[in-house]
């Protein structure tokens, strides 16, 4: 069995502006550990359990060059442009694409943002392996579930099918320790408001959708012609990657697909239909995951000092202040005093001042930006 990896690279991160920008998004920073970007940590923990040879990024024109001096060891081939923004299931329809010209289809696909944090890298491997033997075995679709900690409404949620689980006579070449995380989902549910993020959680039977994907490549392929047959068709019609037209007609293929998710084109009406009775979620243990999906991730994620503050930078001064992200790259001075609960971002050419509360609405800040056609600072 062969394991392929497709690692989406797309995304503006602009719930972290100011330091993400269009060429040097959330992926491309150092957000979390000094010196290793997000995506240079997803390709490192990739190795655990693929050749890097076998790792295939998609992401946009912008980011390419950075990406290519970031990861000097991937084949620059393996990084795909695409020509604009169309949401993740055609991104996942051109990967497979791609992995099936270098595999001749003969492969396991591991989707993984380029984004999250994984602490547990040795517990990540082998879920890893243990999910891409499940979709090898069964042709079945399978995610990856986390267990909630908390009613987070920025995440997506699986439903749990307790009343069906899979045994040793159905998957006999699993283990019973194995098994025990191994579920049919019930329902995919997008984004709740509170209150339901509250009963999700209380009920005990939904797991965060953490948006990694394992398939086979055949078997994603099937899917998606069956679901979205508009996407697999301009994608099938596409000559190989090292046609001298490649670029021109994925463009033209671009600019006539949809843009839809894979969650809502794909595996909400699988599980639903029971595409050949496998779409599978894996129980997550303690993974040490996160999407890392704000500015207040990221102070939670990081080593506090005694006062509960994250000071990144060699210049920042906090005096009374408490629970507060500071983060400056440059040599000014930065200066807090009698601030709770803010986050400060210092880039040089903006300043970013907020409550953690608020970290979440950071998007419509850029949202602004671009209708006031501030370029310079996006």
């Amino acid at each position: 069995m062969r394991i392929s990896v497709l690692i989406m690279a797309g995304g503006v991160g602009s719930r972290f502006w100011p330091e993400s920008r269009a060429r040097r998004p959330k992926q491309l920073l150092d957000v979390i550990t000094p010196g290793i970007s997000l995506i240079q940590a997803t390709v490192q923990r990739t190795l655990l359990f693929a050749d890097i040879h076998d790792t295939l990024i998609v992401t946009n024109e912008a980011q390419r060059e950075e990406l290519e001096r970031q990861l000097p060891d991937l084949p620059k081939a393996n990084i795909i442009s695409e020509p604009m923004g169309r949401n993740t299931a055609p991104c996942i329809a051109l990967g497979a694409r791609m992995i099936r010209e270098q595999t001749a289809g003969d492969s396991v696909m591991i989707v993984l943002p380029a984004d999250h944090v994984i602490r547990n890298e040795p517990e990540f491997a082998r879920l890893m392996k243990l999910a891409a033997r499940l979709a090898y075995d069964t042709r079945g679709l399978v995610t990856i579930g986390i267990h909630p900690t908390r009613a987070e409404t920025g995440f997506g949620y699986i439903q749990l099918d307790d009343e069906h689980l899979p045994s040793r006579q159905e998957l006999p070449n699993f283990s019973e320790f194995e098994l025990r995380d191994v579920f049919n989902v019930k329902r995919f549910a997008e984004k709740p408001d509170v209150a339901t993020a509250r009963r999700f959680v209380e009920s005990g039977d939904f797991l965060w959708n953490s948006g990694m994907f394992i398939w086979r490549v055949d078997a994603i392929e099937e899917a998606l012609r069956h679901y979205t047959p508009e996407i697999m068709q301009q994608i099938d019609a596409l000559p190989n990657h090292s046609a001298s037209d490649f670029e021109t007609r994925l463009r033209e293929a671009y600019s006539t697909i949809r843009g839809v998710s894979i969650d809502y084109g794909v595996m909400e009406p699988a599980s639903s239909a029971m595409l050949a009775g496998n779409v599978y979620v894996l129980r997550a243990g303690a993974l040490g995951w996160s999407d890392v999906g704000s500015w207040d991730e990221v102070y939670r994620l990081s080593e506090k000092d005694l006062e509960n503050n994250v000071l990144i930078g060699s210049n920042i001064i906090a005096r009374n202040s408490r629970g507060c992200l500071v983060i400056s790259r440059n040599d000014q001075l930065v200066l807090t005093y009698g601030l709770t609960d803010a986050i400060v971002i210092n880039t040089g050419d903006a300043i970013l001042i907020t409550r953690r509360d608020q970290a979440q609405g950071i998007r419509d800040v850029v949202d602004y930006l671009k209708r006031r056609q501030m370029e310079e600072f996006l």
